[in-house]
């Protein structure tokens, strides 16, 4: 059927509303136009009809049997249309990506990689979200996670990710007080520190300057310490030469290989704590969910820890995710 285009729907929407309120003004407020443009679109309905709609009194109007019937019929089809309307709405948001991850590991690490994937998967409706603090996959309702450590449970698939290593980082403007040679050497620097508020919101215990340099023995009698409660705050601080901080290889490899910032020691340290990525198995087969997998796996290849570094004695505590 063709004829319907040769209908007139957008008076249909007037009369619709008229119809309901019984009022010409009070659709005219409904549907933000003035009394008068309603009047009109009742008319063009009714020359379309060749039949009255209403009944006009002094006072108030009402239906006249044809209007009745063309109310019913409007007021289905309208109805229908708003149903399809929420169900393609619906069926959209479905189709959206939402990828959880800290806050850290998206402005550090994220940030520099996803115009690859965008620009590599236009049809992908990818809404990414950062926290501080390591998702929990069973209640966030992320499609994907990047969990800090993660404690299995039915209904989920992680797949590991990479190993935390952990080091020295500082820029090329920083200017130290003596040659730095061995981890000794740091204790009389300006040490870059995050404070206990920014550990509390994670599931891991602290692992600072008095962990990263009691694995070489070193005591932590530190000449002076500047403290952070954000990291990415920390890392911009250490890029512009303010002192040196402990860089996890995940997030400040980037910078490491831009130049911005270099490794006055060679010594690393490995946590023993491991990120995953967690899927619920809900999602796995969907096919965005694998195509933005797959393409994070490429990404987090060149983070395995180098062979030199140091096993370290961490203690480790699992999210109960």
């Amino acid at each position: 059927m063709s004829n319907y285009r040769r209908l007139p729907l957008s008076a249909l929407r007037a009369f619709e509303a008229a119809a309901r309120h019984l009022s010409f003004t009070k659709a005219a407020n409904e549907l933000s136009v003035t009394q008068a443009a309603v009047s009109r679109h009742i008319l063009t309905l009714e020359d379309h009809l060749d039949i009255q709609l209403f009944n006009r009194g002094n006072q108030k109007v009402s239906l006249s049997p044809a209007g009745e019937e063309l109310f019913e019929a409007a007021t289905l089809s309208l109805a229908h249309i708003a149903a399809a309307f929420d169900s393609v709405k619906r069926r959209e948001r479905a189709r959206r990506l939402t990828v959880g991850m800290p806050m850290s590991f998206a402005t550090l690490f994220m940030s520099h990689r996803i115009g690859d994937f965008v620009a590599n998967n236009p049809d992908v409706d990818l809404h990414l979200v950062s926290l501080e603090r390591s998702p929990s996959p069973a209640t966030d309702g992320f499609d994907v996670s990047v969990v800090m450590g993660y404690l299995a449970r039915p209904g989920f698939t992680a797949t590991e990710l990479f190993a935390e290593e952990v080091f020295p980082v500082c820029s090329k403007s920083y200017q130290p007080n003596a040659p730095i040679v061995t981890p000794d050497d740091l204790v009389n620097e300006v040490l870059l520190v995050m404070d206990d508020q920014h550990w509390s919101a994670y599931p891991w215990s602290p692992f600072d300057w008095v962990h990263w340099l009691g694995q070489f023995g070193v005591s932590s009698d530190f000449k002076r310490v500047i403290t952070f409660n954000n990291y990415p705050t920390m890392m911009q601080a250490v890029i512009r030469g303010h002192g040196i901080g402990l860089g996890w290889r995940h997030l400040v490899n980037d910078f490491l290989n831009e130049g911005s910032l270099i490794r006055p020691l060679a010594e690393s340290c490995l946590t023993g704590r491991k990120h995953h990525l967690v899927i619920p198995d809900t999602a796995i087969e969907r096919q965005d969910v694998q195509i933005f997998r797959n393409w994070l796996m490429t990404q987090v290849v060149d983070l395995n820890p180098s062979p030199s570094s140091t096993e370290g004695d961490i203690e480790t505590t699992q999210p109960g995710q």
